[in-house]
């Protein structure tokens, strides 16, 4: 057997990790949220050592912050850090948008349908998550695929930024519609390998991107007038 052709199962620290990530994405904890060790060992029914291993990779990579009497804090991002990345993917999403335009073809953009149909069903649903793991595979899709692997490989990069209140912002409904409307038109242009209508309406949806993300920021700091950077007393 070939050695390239032997897969290596994952450790239970990494499965932890992916499981937790999925999970912050997903919106299953809020931002100012404390996650405990013990908690999350009785969440995932696991042991406190490869629980305890997951979170501290998540601690070095940003994830999630050292709570300062022990635990951790999901982060919330501040309106300049929202305004900078939204600033770096109108650099680099509005060209893979147009790029898609000119390379796609029909599994492509059936796989970009597939997604937005998952959308769709989860509109009604009480719950953000199935509605955010379907987003998330409609970003997947929407880049994955082109030519330019470099740079599909700098959109995904943010796809660990700003997921902390993502399943805020996805509780509104009327939003959930705005979103799945506005993607179907950016669809449409794929289709018609419209370059400059693809980028414009990938650049128009950026910014309800950014307005969304940061009045669900200001409603959250209204919410909690005490908040300095953590809500050090949630549970």
């Amino acid at each position: 057997m070939r050695a390239s052709s032997v897969k290596k199962a994952a450790t239970l620290r990494e499965q932890v990790f992916e499981v937790v990530l999925t999970q912050l994405k997903n919106g299953a904890f809020s931002p100012g949220e404390r996650i405990t060790e013990e908690g999350l060992a009785k969440r995932l029914d696991v042991s406190r050592t490869p629980i305890r291993e997951a979170l501290g990779q998540l601690t070095k990579q940003g994830v999630l912050h050292a709570r300062r009497g022990g635990g951790y804090i999901v982060p919330s991002p501040s309106i300049e850090q929202i305004r900078n990345v939204i600033a770096v993917r109108a650099l680099l999403e509005p060209a893979a948008a147009r790029m898609a335009a000119a390379e796609y073809g029909t599994a492509e953009i059936l796989q970009i349908s597939r997604a937005i149909d998952a959308e769709s069903s989860a509109i009604s649903k009480t719950q953000p998550q199935p509605f955010a793991q379907a987003n998330e595979s409609f970003r997947r899709a929407m880049f994955g695929a082109i030519s330019n692997g470099a740079l599909s490989a700098l959109i995904a990069q943010f796809e660990n930024h700003l997921h902390f209140i993502r399943g805020v912002t996805l509780n509104d409904k009327v939003l959930r519609r705005e979103i799945v409307d506005r993607q179907i038109k950016i669809r449409d242009a794929l289709k018609a390998r419209d370059g400059d209508l693809a980028e414009g309406l990938w650049r128009s949806y950026l910014r309800l991107t950014e307005d969304t993300l940061i009045r669900a920021l200001n409603d959250m700091e209204r919410a909690t007038p005490t908040r300095t950077g953590s809500r050090a007393g949630a549970a």
